[in-house]
């Protein structure tokens, strides 16, 4: 079999440290869980959230190895390094083709379990020269080579281009995508100017490089709801999020990710160019993939919706149409419901209680 490699990259197994290695002999990827453990957490389910919130502790204090200057990361590259050696040692001189001069994680890591132990298999070929052409009966390299092949199995990755997808047009009949594909701005990930009541969810700026994407991700779906309920509670027909709030924040992400490993010169889908940019361009180019912090930082900044960064307009015109006509709405029911309508009478944490040990209260 020959295998070519386009690029170099770090190639590492899952987080899950010591657990990860044990169930898998070292070796990374997926595992099942016994029978016996799925009964016990079913018995005592305290004790599987508790063995998912060691897991998940593990993933939330990791942050700091997309600091450029931190020990994490100094550590964290010796031990990826360490780890690929000892993965190709029967065909050592496969390192120098397959370990970058960039800092982890300034690409996406490539797990890859099983992947670089396949590589040292005396029935794989590495080639690491580019492809020039594809013919009838082969792949023919820039060297000249022509290597016969049976059959072709391609990986071209996927398009992750903010400028890319379907249309999604705004006010003055802008596109996104074209407005994306030059300078990709937003304000937190979540919406831009120019589109009015348009909020995504991964949109520029939002990905976690390391952390928990999932409580990110759910995280902005309360924060949209929020912004839905006031809409439908409040009389109002359109939400957009200021012009300069949005450059607020992308300029922030310029200047945060300076300090970030993530700025390393390495071709990743974290960066975004201008169309027709040479590799080199591209290697250098705006972080536009990655929330500028960690996942837990996103919980706090995404809690809730700072209104002074929206323009809001009413949905009538009548600026003042959330006051109603006058009336709750429980007090037009047919039948009185007392608990809704003086229930304020059930409130009394205004007043404190004594405490008779207090020597202030003698």
């Amino acid at each position: 079999m020959d295998h070519y490699v386009r690029s170099k990259t770090w190639i590492s197994n899952q987080h899950g440290g010591e657990i990860l290695s044990t169930r898998t002999d070292g070796k990374g990827g997926n595992f099942a869980y016994s029978s016996e453990e799925k009964q016990a957490w079913q018995s005592d389910p305290a004790s599987y959230i508790e063995y998912r919130k060691g897991l998940e502790l593990e993933l939330q204090t990791l942050y700091s190895k997309t600091q450029t200057s931190s020990a994490l990361q100094a550590s964290s590259r010796a031990q990826y390094q360490a780890d690929m050696e000892r993965r190709l040692k029967d065909k050592p001189e496969l390192l120098g083709d397959l370990l970058p001069d960039f800092p982890p994680l300034c690409k996406r890591l490539t797990p890859g379990p099983g992947y670089l132990e396949a590589l040292t298999s005396p029935k794989v070929n590495v080639i690491t020269t580019g492809i020039d052409a594809i013919e009838e009966t082969g792949v023919v390299t820039s060297c000249g080579t022509h290597r016969a092949v049976d059959a072709i199995i391609c990986a071209t990755g996927f398009e992750t281009n903010p400028g890319g997808g379907f249309p999604i047009i705004g006010r003055h009949g802008v596109n996104l995508r074209e407005k994306y594909s030059e300078r990709p701005e937003t304000y937190l990930g979540i919406s831009t100017n120019g589109f009015p009541n348009f909020f995504q969810s991964l949109g520029p700026n939002s990905f976690q490089g390391a952390g928990s994407l999932l409580i990110t991700m759910e995280q902005v779906h309360t924060y949209v709801a929020e912004i839905i309920s006031r809409m439908a509670y409040d009389n109002i027909g359109l939400v957009e999020p200021k012009g300069s709030q949005v450059r607020n924040f992308t300029r922030f992400c310029d200047k945060y990710f300076e300090r970030t490993v993530y700025s390393a010169e390495c071709a990743s889908w974290y960066k975004s160019s201008p169309p027709g940019s040479s590799l080199e361009e591209r290697k250098r180019g705006r972080v536009t993939a990655l929330w500028p912090g960690s996942s837990l930082h996103a919980l706090k900044a995404l809690q809730k919706v700072r209104w002074e960064d929206y323009d809001l307009h009413s949905y009538d015109g009548n600026d003042f149409g959330w006051f109603g006509n006058g009336w709750v709405m429980d007090e037009q029911k047919h039948h009185i419901d007392s608990a809704a309508l003086i229930g304020y009478l059930d409130r009394t944490e205004f007043v404190d209680e004594v405490d008779t040990n207090s020597p202030h209260d003698a």
